[in-house]
C-alpha cells in the first residue's frame, strides 16, 4: 500500500505542467526604431525560454516600431509597432501554445479608434486598428504582449511514468 501511494504521487508530480510567463515589451527590445515591417518582411523576436514570435501585415500594410504614441497626453511617449487606421498584424507564436495573451497598447484615443483581437488560428492573433467611427484618427500601437505557455511533455516525465510502471508490475 505504501508503494501504491509513493506511486501514485510521483506520477501526479510528473504530470503537473508549470506555466511560464512571457513578455515582448518595445521598449525593452534591441529592435531599432524605424523597424519596418511589410508584405515582403516579417519581424521574428526569440523570446528566451519560450522559442519565436512573428509579426507580420496582412495585405499590403506598411507598419514600423516608432515613438509616435503616448497613452495620455502629456505622458512619456513609449516605443509600440505603430499601425495606421486598417493597418493589420499578424502575431503568430511559434513555441509552445500561448494562453492568456494580453496586448498593451499605446495610443488609443476614447472614442477615435476601435482595436479589435482576433485569434483566427490556433497559434495566430489578428491585430486590426479600426478608424470607421473617425477616419480622421491618427492609429495606435502595439507597446507589449504578455502570454503565459505551458511547456511540452519532457522525456523526464515519460521516463518517470516508465520507471514506475516498472515497479508496479515488479511488485505484481
Amino acid at each position: 500500500m505504501k508503494t501504491k501511494t509513493l506511486l501514485i504521487a510521483a506520477i501526479s508530480l510528473a504530470t503537473t505542467a508549470l506555466s511560464q510567463a512571457f513578455t515582448i515589451d518595445f521598449n525593452a527590445l534591441v529592435v531599432p526604431v524605424g523597424t519596418t515591417i511589410d508584405s515582403d518582411n516579417s519581424l521574428t523576436i526569440d523570446v528566451e525560454g519560450y522559442g519565436d514570435v512573428r509579426f507580420e501585415v496582412a495585405g499590403t500594410d506598411v507598419v514600423q516600431v516608432g515613438t509616435t504614441y503616448s497613452n495620455d497626453p502629456g505622458t512619456s511617449i513609449v516605443n509600440s509597432l505603430e499601425m495606421d487606421g486598417g493597418d493589420t498584424v499578424l502575431v503568430t507564436f511559434l513555441g509552445p501554445e500561448a494562453l492568456n495573451v494580453d496586448f498593451d497598447l499605446a495610443g488609443l484615443t476614447p472614442g477615435e479608434e476601435v482595436v479589435q483581437i482576433n485569434q483566427n488560428a490556433f497559434r495566430t492573433y489578428e491585430f486590426t486598428v479600426n478608424t470607421v467611427a473617425n477616419p480622421g484618427a491618427d492609429g495606435a500601437g502595439i507597446a507589449a504582449v504578455s502570454w503565459t505557455a505551458v511547456p511540452e511533455p519532457s522525456s523526464a516525465m515519460l521516463g518517470a511514468l516508465g520507471a514506475c510502471a516498472i515497479l508496479l508490475r515488479r511488485r505484481r
